[in-house]
C-alpha cells in the first residue's frame, strides 16, 4: 500500500508533446517583445509553441539504451500459476536494445501545427542461469521486448496568449521480433494513449499548460493530470524543461552548441505476452500483460556534432517500480488491492544512453 500511495504522487505521460514540435533557435537568444510589429490594422495574432534557448527539437533520433547487470524474481498473485522450485528467480546480464523516433510537420502555419511522428524501440534481454520452465522468464529470454508505434501532436494557437494542445498515439507493444509469424497479432491491438492541454504562452521565453491524459505509462492504463511547464531564465543560462510530473530537466545551457541537463524520466507500458503454443498453450498462458514502469533519475550531455547534427549521452539509474503480469488489459484504480497474475521484482543497474539526433534548425 505504501508502494502505491507514493506512486500516486508520481503520476505520468508517455510522450514529450511540446518538444515534439517546438523549433529551437541556434543563434544567440533574442527578445522581440522589445521591437515593435508593423502589421494591417484588424489582423489576428496567434500564438506560437517556440520558446527561446530550449534544447533543440529532434526530427529523428537513433539511439542505443543499455542497462547493467540485475537479477529478477517472481512469485504468484494468485494460484492459476505454477512455479516450480527454483524456476521463479533468473540472473539478467545485460538489457539492451535500439530506439528509433521520427517526428515532421505535415502542416505548419499561423493558425494550426501538426506533427506525424513513429518509433520503434527494441529491447533484448541477455539472462544468465534461469529455468526455462517459467514461462514469462523463457519469453522475455527468447523474443524479448518490441514497441511500433505511431503518434501525432496538434497544436492550435487560440490568440496571442492561448493555446489548446492534443497529442494521440497508437503503440503495439509485445514480445515479438519484426520476423516473428505472429506480428499481425500484435499490430492488430495497439495500446491507445491520448492527451490534451489548455496553456499559455507567457513570454517569448515561457509556456505553461495544464492537461490531462489517458496513458499507460504507470503499466496499467489510467488518466493522469499533467503540467507543461518550459521556461528560460532572465539570464539564458538556466532553464526547466518539464512535463510534469513525467519527466523533468534542469536545463544549463553552456554555450548554444552544448547542453547539460540533470533531472528524471518516468518510463512505462503495457506488453502483450504471448501463449507459447503448441502443447503449452493452455488457457492460464493466454492475454497475459506485462506492466512495467521505472524512474529514471539521469545526467545528460547533449551537443552538436555539425550543424543539425547532435550527439546525446545519458548516465543515470533505473528504478523498478512495475514489472507485474495481469491476465487481460485491465483498469487498475489507485488502490486497488486486486492481486496480479504473477508479482516480479527487479533489482535496479545503472544504465547508459547514447543517440545520434537530426535536430530542426
Amino acid at each position: 500500500m505504501i508502494k502505491k500511495l507514493l506512486f500516486t504522487s508520481i503520476l505520468f505521460l508517455s510522450f514529450d508533446p511540446i518538444r515534439a514540435q517546438v523549433d529551437s533557435t541556434q543563434e544567440e537568444m533574442v527578445d522581440f517583445s522589445q521591437f515593435d510589429v508593423v502589421e494591417p490594422t484588424g489582423v489576428k495574432r496567434f500564438c506560437t509553441s517556440k520558446v527561446l534557448g530550449l534544447s533543440p527539437s529532434k526530427l529523428i533520433s537513433v539511439g542505443y539504451d543499455f542497462q547493467g547487470k540485475h537479477e529478477l524474481k517472481n512469485y504468484l498473485g494468485n494460484e492459476t500459476y505454477p512455479l516450480n522450485g527454483d524456476s521463479n528467480q533468473a540472473a539478467i546480464n545485460n538489457v539492451s536494445g535500439i530506439r528509433i523516433a521520427a517526428n515532421y510537420p505535415i502542416l505548419s502555419n499561423t493558425k494550426w501545427l501538426i506533427n506525424m511522428g513513429a518509433t520503434y524501440w527494441r529491447t533484448n534481454y541477455n539472462m544468465g542461469s534461469h529455468d526455462g520452465s517459467n514461462h514469462v522468464i523463457h519469453k522475455l529470454h527468447e523474443n524479448g521486448l518490441t514497441t511500433i508505434g505511431l503518434n501525432t501532436t496538434i497544436f492550435k494557437p487560440l490568440n496571442e496568449k492561448y493555446f489548446i494542445l492534443a497529442f494521440a498515439s497508437a503503440d503495439a507493444n509485445g514480445d515479438y521480433k519484426l520476423n516473428s509469424s505472429d506480428i499481425g497479432s500484435y499490430l492488430a491491438k495497439p495500446k491507445i494513449s491520448a492527451a490534451v492541454f489548455f496553456g499559455k504562452k507567457r513570454s517569448d521565453y515561457s509556456i505553461l499548460g495544464f492537461g490531462l491524459s489517458r496513458t499507460y505509462r504507470p503499466g496499467a492504463l489510467g488518466a493522469i493530470p499533467l503540467i507543461l511547464f518550459n521556461h528560460t531564465f532572465p539570464s539564458r543560462k538556466w532553464g526547466i524543461e518539464t512535463l510534469f510530473p513525467a519527466r523533468f530537466a534542469l536545463r544549463r545551457t553552456i554555450n548554444t552548441r552544448n547542453l547539460l541537463f540533470v533531472g528524471y524520466e518516468l518510463e512505462g507500458t503495457s506488453y502483450s505476452i504471448g501463449n507459447m503454443g503448441g502443447a503449452a498453450s493452455i488457457p492460464r498462458y493466454d492475454n497475459l500483460e506485462l506492466r512495467r514502469s521505472e524512474l529514471r533519475p539521469r545526467i545528460t550531455y547533449e551537443f552538436s556534432l555539425t550543424g543539425f547534427v547532435w550527439l546525446s549521452v545519458q548516465a543515470g539509474y533505473r528504478i523498478n517500480y512495475s514489472f507485474d503480469i495481469d491476465q487481460g488489459d485491465k483498469l487498475r484504480l489507485i488502490g486497488s488491492d486486486e492481486k496480479y497474475h504473477m508479482v516480479n521484482t527487479l533489482t535496479n543497474p545503472l544504465y547508459f544512453q547514447i543517440s545520434l539526433n537530426l535536430v530542426s534548425p
